[in-house]
Order: C-alpha cells, then structure tokens, then sequence
C-alpha cells in the first residue's frame, strides 16, 4: 500500500528571518499529497519501503520497517544548499509481513515508472529486499541499457532460498538480468570474507562479481578505488548505487541488524560515492537496512542522514 508521507517529519529550525538563503531541507522538499505523476528531468523522488520482512526470514534482527519516517526526520534539519536535482518526497511503500513479495513488484513498478519520466530514484530501507525491486525497476525503466550494480556493503546477499530475503536480492537480479539476456553487471565494495562463506564466494565467482574486501578499502587505496569506480561508470550506460549501512563501522552506524567489526568509515564512504554520483551515469540510488531499535542517541540516523544529503549533494 502506497502512502504519503505525514507531513509533520518534515520539520526543524527555521533561521529564514535571518537570510532568505537561510534554508533548511525540510523548508524545500517538494512533498506530495498523492503519488506524483508529474516528475522528470531535474528532480530526486524520495520513497521509503517500510519493510524488513526479508531480514527476519534472512535470520536478522528486524526494525527497518520503521525507517523512512526517521531517516526523513533526521533528513530535514540539515542546511539546504543549491543541488543538481530537486528533491521530491514521494511517500512510503507499506505491507504486511506476508506481502514482501507484492510490495517488491509494488515498488518496481513505481521506480520504473518514474525512471521512464527521466527523473531519478532515492529509495529508503526497509531490509536489502529492497535492493530487488529497486533493480527491477530500473532494468525493466532500461530494458537495452548496460546496468553497473555498485553496492557498498560487507555481505554479498548471493544466499539462496526458496522466497526473497535481504540477504537474496542480488542473486534474483541476477537471475532477472539472465532472464532478459542483459549482462549482470555487479560489484560489490567492502565485503568482508568474515561475513560470506565458501559457498557464497563460489556464486559470485560463477556469476563474476567484482568484489573489493574490505581490508582493501582505506585511504592509502583510496585514489586507486575511485578511478577504479570512474572506470566501471564510463563503461556502463547506467549505474544503480546500493549501500546497506551496516558497511559503516558499528561505532558509526550501531542501529543495524548485524553491526559491523570492521566496515569502512563515513569520510572515506563519501569520498568514494563521489565518483559514481558526479559520473552522469546513476540512476538509482538507495540507502537499507538501517533500523531504529538499536540506534543510541540517534547516531545511526544521523550518520544515514549525513550520507543521504551528501547523495543528494553530490548527484549529476
């Protein structure tokens, strides 16, 4: 079920008396009292998908369904500056636990639609179930497209199972993309060989995934990453840009459902995402798995919220 967003996340501190450039994101979001039919070139749509049905089937701590709402709230107060691209609310994703998989083709439909306008999508987690009906979305938007998966996280999510997981949702793109006869185009930054057994670095190498583990990613290797990052967006048509914020040291973001002991810092996060975003070439963009429960003192929502408008900053 499709709903909009309460208009009252939407909120923070008003300095507009001091200078009327004295804005704040919650004073130019562009919100949507229904589903927006009129976006296109120049804009973001902003949607949350309210779920974490696949983390509990994937075994995790579930809470991610409550995300949207405080990952805008968080959003909201920070300064506004001059962007690329107009920022649309465009409501939340919402289903029962049974309903994953209709919220999934739900979602897909939406993003595709909105990508056919020629605007861009900026999806919220929920679990990295997402991340499926977000490329599905985007290839069927793309159909004759060379699509880069980039996807900063410290677990592959190739697992096999019988009904959709957030530990799944690249082993159904790929599947999808071989049932289209598109290439399967995925790599994957920060995974960590603690994180993913045997079985699942057998698929990726069947699959040829790209994978960069995590003990590679610091700033002595960080030039090399970038250009490495440039190259895989020259040579697509277009790129869809995943992070599952349990990439981020568990100090940085606690509030997920399997911290990480290692993961790559914020700074050097953005640093990378820089490249793909000011590429011309991405798409789609999302940010999953951050859940609410386990967050202290709202650290986790700020450092998403951080990553959230540096995304939106840095888009070309």
């Amino acid at each position: 079920m499709w709903q909009a967003t309460d208009s009252a996340v939407w909120q923070g501190r008003d300095d507009s008396r001091e200078s009327p450039e004295a804005l704040r994101v919650f004073q130019t979001v562009q919100q949507h009292s229904a589903w927006p039919t009129t976006l296109g070139k120049g804009d973001i749509a902003l949607i949350g998908f309210a779920s974490d049905t696949g983390v509990q089937r994937n075994q995790g701590r579930i809470g991610a369904a409550e995300a949207p709402p405080v990952l805008r709230r968080a959003l909201a107060n920070m300064a506004h500056h001059p962007a690329a691209f107009a920022l649309h609310d465009a409501g939340d994703f919402v289903y029962a636990d049974s309903q994953l998989e209709q919220g999934q083709q739900a979602l897909a439909a939406a993003v595709c639609q909105i990508q056919q306008a020629g605007a861009r999508t900026l999806v919220l987690g929920g679990g990295h179930e997402t991340a499926f009906a977000h490329g599905q979305g985007l290839f069927d938007a793309h159909p004759n497209q060379h699509i880069s998966i980039i996807n900063f996280d410290p677990h592959l999510d190739l697992r096999r199972a019988p009904h959709a997981t957030s530990g799944t949702p690249f082993a159904q793109l790929a599947a999808l993309a071989q049932s289209q006869g598109r290439a399967f185009d995925y790599t994957c930054i920060g995974a960590s060989r603690a994180a993913n057994t045997a079985a699942l670095l057998h698929d990726a190498a069947a699959l040829g995934v790209d994978i960069v583990w995590d003990t590679e990613v610091h700033w002595a290797n960080a030039a090399a990453l970038a250009e490495k990052l440039q190259q895989k967006c020259a040579a697509a048509d277009a790129v869809y840009l995943t992070i599952d914020l349990d990439v981020l040291p568990a100090a940085q973001m606690p509030a997920v459902s399997a911290p990480a002991a290692l993961g790559i810092p914020l700074d050097l996060l953005l640093y990378l995402i820089r490249p793909i975003l000011h590429s011309g070439k991405t798409l789609a963009a999302d940010a999953v798995e951050y859940s609410p429960p386990y967050d202290r003192e709202q650290q986790g929502a700020r450092s998403a919220a951080r990553l959230l408008w540096q995304i939106w900053q840095d888009w070309r």
